[in-house]
């Protein structure tokens, strides 16, 4: 069933984080925006379900997600021209926190994968949950390939270690790694000058030893807070900038990850 329902799905691409504060969903978000404006069909799930803000992040926290009588089919919201399915856009008081206990949210995923109808998509996105527990491995295992992981994570010896598990938990569900993305790399200055500001850099280091690629450094900047805020793009808010120019090139090195396919 989970084969069929994927069928019309040509890459599902899983963002995972070892821990949370990341940025994750950020790039989760952007990653799906910027493929999306390159003219692709894009979705995106939002498996992140204690934590759910992709509609926010994307600039709708008002989509509806309907079920179709005759199918009992769920079908997702439509964001900026982005499929998004999320229990965010299915919860009536959006105040309300989720008390869920692990069963209960790995069902909850188990039937919104089984039962929400995407149309033809070059690229289903997950916003994973950070970490490598109940939700990641039931996604892992459910959703058919072809998929891939990319992992975000940030600077600092704390992240490192938490980073190299998440790769050998993907390693043991045997999901190919696109790469590594760190977020928050570091902030520049006008004079061009660069801080460091949350610590060394472990992306090449983690890379190298284990045989994947580092796929890019997103920078810190102060307008990624309002982008969020507002539910814009970095593209239309600070087009031209460095972090503007680093998630495009972050896309498009996905999309060169995966030339060999057909896209």
């Amino acid at each position: 069933m989970m084969q069929k329902k994927f069928e019309k799905i040509k890459n599902r691409i899983m963002i995972f984080s070892g821990k949370g504060g990341v940025g994750k969903t950020f790039i989760a978000a952007s990653i799906a925006m910027y493929l999306s404006k390159m003219g692709y069909k894009v979705g995106v799930y939002d498996a992140d379900e204690t934590g759910s803000v992709i509609p926010f992040v994307l600039g709708n926290s008002d989509a509806e997600i309907y079920m179709e009588e005759s199918s009992g089919e769920l079908i997702p919201a439509n964001i900026k021209g982005i499929q998004v399915m999320s229990l965010e856009l299915m919860l009536k008081e959006k105040d309300s926190p989720l008390i869920w206990q692990g069963a209960l949210r790995t069902k909850f995923i188990l039937q919104t994968l089984a039962l929400t109808r995407w149309e033809d998509l070059d690229f289903l996105i997950f916003d994973m949950p950070p970490g490598t527990g109940d939700e990641a491995i039931t996604i892992s295992q459910y959703v058919p390939s072809p998929k891939y992981a990319i992992i975000v994570s940030s600077p600092g010896k704390l992240s490192e270690g938490v980073v190299r598990k998440a790769v050998v938990f993907l390693k043991k569900m045997e999901i190919p790694i696109l790469g590594i993305v760190e977020n928050m790399s570091h902030y520049t200055c006008d004079d061009g000058s660069k801080i460091e500001v949350f610590g060394k850099s472990y992306i090449e280091e983690i890379a190298r030893d284990h045989g994947i690629e580092a796929l890019g450094k997103i920078p810190l900047d102060e307008r990624i807070r309002e982008s969020q805020d507002k539910g814009v793009p970095i593209y239309e808010l600070a087009s031209g900038s460095e972090v503007d120019r680093s998630l495009e090139l972050l896309a498009k090195k996905i999309i060169e990850k995966l030339s060999s396919k057909d896209l």
